[in-house]
């Protein structure tokens, strides 16, 4: 695909991980380049395109002189002002949360060629110099297809964390759902990356596997991420979004969906398989039934599974009464 050229002016990906909600947004490609996972709606219908590299250093630019120009006022000053541009209100934001972190969108920044992707993350170090943390989503066939010096190459020149959707470590379920990956490349990918110095999240979808493939899902997807021993492990219930080919299959009868108990009771086995590895693991997404989940696989894992324990061991009503409350004003149904 080749580079797409802007209109003047700044502009926002869709999406961003929910742990990025303060971080400034630099869209360095656009779309998705897979775009076939079935539980995904977000890109379907949108062509993917790399921005121009000189696209995004202008927008880089735009957005240091309007930092410049916010310097020191008060973030309610700056959105009140009607002569404020919509950049300079994105980073009175974005300083107000210490202008510290940034996120360059959309959902696989690392298609873009290492070396020129190296000159942006160069850019953007030389225009924030205050910015400790620069991350990014990434496919795992992309790690896996990137070289070691060319991960190392943009470690150095500033990206420190990498998002991956592993989703699950399942291979006739990843095949089902059309990741366009396999537990292999999940592994290699993710495990390239950590090794080139970056620290790695990768996100898992209990619920994913349905009925048919539920207890696969959950023993491949400890053992996937057990190798790969993430910094990070950030729980993404299903949600049967509309519009998206999940929501098809589900109509065709091709896909049965378990209900929030069993979700959970998938949850509990997952954190019990993964007692050992050095990481973390986060409910931090309102999809969630159970926001409580948070702390170390190994050092917390009997009061993470107890969490579970504790919401199967309520009584029925206890139970719905519970789903009642979390799920209230939610939207979309949660699966």
């Amino acid at each position: 695909m080749t580079d797409a050229h802007d209109p003047p002016g700044c502009e926002v990906g869709p999406i961003r991980p929910p742990s990025e909600a303060s971080s400034l947004l630099v869209r360095v490609t656009r779309n998705c380049p897979w775009n076939e996972c079935a539980f995904c709606a977000v890109y379907k219908g949108e062509r993917f395109s790399r921005r121009a590299e000189e696209d995004v250093l202008r927008e880089i630019d735009l957005l240091a002189d309007a930092a410049q120009r916010v310097g020191d006022r008060d973030v309610l000053d700056v959105l009140r002002d009607p002569r404020a541009c919509e950049d300079e209100r994105r980073v009175a934001v974005w300083l107000h949360y210490r202008g510290e972190h940034v996120f360059l969108q959309d959902a696989d920044s690392l298609s873009m060629k290492p070396e020129r992707l190296v000159r942006i993350l160069s850019h953007l170090r030389k225009r924030f110099p205050s910015v400790s943390r620069v991350t990014s989503y990434a496919r795992s066939r992309t790690l896996a297809a990137r070289s070691e010096a060319a991960l190392r190459d943009l470690r150095e020149a500033g990206l420190t964390r990498i998002h991956v959707g592993v989703e699950s470590g399942h291979d006739p379920l990843l095949a089902f759902i059309r990741k366009g990956a396999r537990g292999e490349h999940h592994v290699l990918g993710c495990r390239r990356a950590i090794e080139a110095g970056f620290e790695v999240c990768c996100y898992v979808m209990p619920g994913l596997g349905g009925r048919r493939y539920s207890a696969g899902h959950v023993r491949d997807t400890a053992a996937v991420l057990r190798e790969i021993d993430p910094h990070h492990v950030r729980l993404r219930t299903l949600w049967i979004d509309p519009g998206s080919p999940l929501e098809e299959m589900e109509r065709a009868g091709e896909f049965e969906p378990l209900d929030e108990e069993e979700i959970v009771a998938e949850i509990r086995e997952l954190l019990r398989g993964l007692a050992g590895a050095s990481g973390r693991i986060v409910s931090d997404h309102q999809r969630n039934l159970l926001m409580e989940i948070e702390g170390h696989l190994t050092e917390d894992a009997a009061r993470l599974v107890g969490i579970c324990d504790a919401f199967l061991d309520l009584p029925q009503a206890g139970r719905d009464a519970f789903v009642a409350a979390r799920r209230s004003g939610l939207g979309p149904r949660p699966i």
